[in-house]
Formats: C-alpha cells, structure tokens, sequence
C-alpha cells in the first residue's frame, strides 16, 4: 500500500492520507489497517502508524475493539438510521437557535463556499470536508462544549456517509449547495421553522437515498450469489 504523503508532521501526514483513501473507498469498508501495514506502506515508524491509526479511530473513520485490528466499519441500514436521527436532534436545534437570533455564523458561510469551490473542482474530498465543516459550524455556534462533543462523537461515521453520498452520486453536488444555501437565507431571515425543516428535510434526503442504495447493494450481491451454481458431488467425481 503505497500513500502519498504531503509536508506536514509525519502523523498529520500519515493520517491525512488514510483518511483520503478511506474517503474516496480506495480502503474499502471492512478492510483492516494494523499498524505494520500502514508503517510499510507510508515508510514510517509503527509508533507513527499507531498514532495515526488511533486518530482515525478517535475520529470514527475506523472502529477498534479490545486487542483487534482497527477497521473500517461497515454500516448497515440500521447504523445509517440512528446515524441520521442523532444528528437531527442535534442539528435541528442547533439551527433553530441560530435562526431565532438571525445569526449565519461565518465559519459555516466560508464552508459552503468552499463547498461551492470543491463542487466546481469536482473534488471528492474537498466536497465532503467542507461539508462536515458547515454542519460541524452550525452546531459549534451554539457554543456548549457538552453540545459539540456530543455532534463530534457522531460526525466520524457522518464522514464515511457523506462521503458515499457523493461517491455514488446519490445527491449531487449542486443539489447539496442549494440545500445549504436554503438553510442559510432561512437563518438569516429569522424564519426558525422554515430552517429547521429545511435541515430536516436535507438530512432525511440523504438518510434515504443511502438506504436505498445499500439495498440496491445487497440484491446485487444476492443475486449474483443466486447465479453460482453449487457443484453436486456428481459434478465434483466428474471434475476430478
């Protein structure tokens, strides 16, 4: 496994480039990272492979149980749902506060232009990190650490999901831009429903289109396991 590395701290380095492969489904979900393959792979120490890992997991782009290998997880309907539910509780709220007081916080401004940006660019990664980086803004408005740790410890999996989104294009760019546009004008307008709606409304689009493309996935697959015939032991006497 061969990472591009960018100048940064060896770890910061390390981690940016896993973190863009697992984004972009180079590691796909399920594959294992033990701290060898990734020190051979990037050139580095283990203890740089470690600490790289251990962000990744800190960040939930990788899951890590007791004395196992860190993977990366695999989400099934039933994680992709509650995913979405917490992040709607959190993010409705968050956005009605905001629009009762007409306050666009400007970190979320400067992400959608930079998801604008990455959109004209067509750069996967930039899309998706800029997309983080305006939900991630709007809840960090509201200023309560207790709040934003809480959205945090749900965003590392939010990350693997958004980045699907565009990976299949299940939403396009466009379509997300206008939708955080909306979400914007309504806050800054004072219109508290319309923008808790408008949030709602853009997260459950999202939430759908990724369950119906995981059931899409898993038909595919049974149905290509349907088509492989098993060799009666008539079959296997003749083939031997």
């Amino acid at each position: 496994m061969d990472l591009q590395l960018e100048t940064r701290s060896l770890v910061d380095a390390v981690t940016h480039a896993l973190r863009d492969r697992i984004l972009t489904g180079e590691i796909p979900a399920g594959a294992a990272l033990t701290e060898q393959t990734v020190a051979t792979g990037a050139n580095v120490a283990r203890p740089t492979a470690k600490a790289a890992i251990e962000r990744l997991t800190h960040e939930g782009l990788l899951r890590r149980g007791a004395n196992k290998t860190a993977r990366v997880p695999q989400l099934d309907a039933d994680d992709i749902a509650d995913l979405y539910f917490s992040r709607m509780f959190l993010e409705r709220e968050a956005v009605a506060a905001l629009a009762r007081a007409s306050t666009v916080p400007e970190p979320a401004r400067e992400a959608h232009r930079r998801f604008q940006i990455a959109a004209k660019d067509r750069s996967l990664t930039g899309i998706v990190e800029a997309d983080i980086d305006f939900h991630v803004a709007l809840v960090a408005a509201l200023n309560s650490p207790r709040v934003s740790r809480m959205h945090t410890s749900v965003m590392g999996e939010a990350h693997l999901c958004m980045a699907q989104v565009q990976a299949h294009r299940l939403l396009t760019a466009k379509t997300i831009a206008t939708e955080h546009g909306a979400i914007v004008d309504a806050i800054a307008s004072g219109e508290e429903e319309t923008a808790a709606r408008l949030l709602v409304d853009h997260l459950e689009r999202a939430r759908d289109r990724l369950v119906n493309n995981l059931a899409v996935i898993s038909a595919t697959a049974a149905g290509a396991a349907a088509t492989v015939p098993d060799p009666s032991p008539g079959t296997a006497a003749a083939e031997s």
